[in-house]
């Protein structure tokens, strides 16, 4: 269909730079590969979750995230950063994590870096949100589109806690 279409576009486009209609019709006879190769240019992208590592393609990927490997994840995070013990304020770290299907993180985790290792917790934190991303997008899952703002954190009484009422730019 779009190739019909692209080869009357071409006749038409040709007839209008004053050429003989042999000669239009031997331009297009002559040229198949360019319109394939528009038509291919034409065809939409497929859909990808973007993350800071690697776009993964969702079309054509095998489901590998199931909802109780989410919620393992989020169980393996939430045990990794329940200790939030610190000794000063530049110990307490946020991280985002999950997918909301209309966007945005799903939560922001407050945690300690005396206590777990700022690295692991990022991935893992990416690991669940990519899973919750890919799950949401092969589902077509829906979810409130409620924007969380990324907290501020400070050590009180030697714990990580989340400063009330505030929130530092997601920027």
């Amino acid at each position: 269909m779009r190739l019909s279409f692209i080869a009357i576009a071409v006749l038409a486009l040709s007839a209008c730079n004053n050429s003989s209609q042999a000669e239009t019709q031997t331009l297009a006879a002559e040229k198949p590969n360019q319109a394939q190769q528009l038509d291919n240019q034409l065809k939409p992208a497929p859909k990808q979750l973007v993350t800071t590592k690697n776009p993964i393609r969702v079309e054509n990927m095998q489901m590998t995230a199931t909802p109780e490997s989410i919620a393992q994840g989020y169980k393996q995070i939430h045990e990794l950063t329940a200790d939030k013990s610190c000794d000063s304020t530049e110990q307490c770290q946020v991280v985002a994590v999950g997918s909301r299907a209309c966007g945005g993180a799903n939560e922001y985790l407050v945690f300690s870096t005396k206590t777990a290792d700022a690295a692991q917790v990022k991935a893992l934190a990416e690991e669940i949100t990519v899973q919750e991303r890919q799950f949401n997008l092969k589902t077509g899952a829906v979810s409130i589109c409620e924007h969380l703002m990324r907290p501020s954190t400070q050590c009180q009484q030697s714990q990580c806690v989340k400063i009330q009422g505030s929130s530092s730019s997601v920027y």
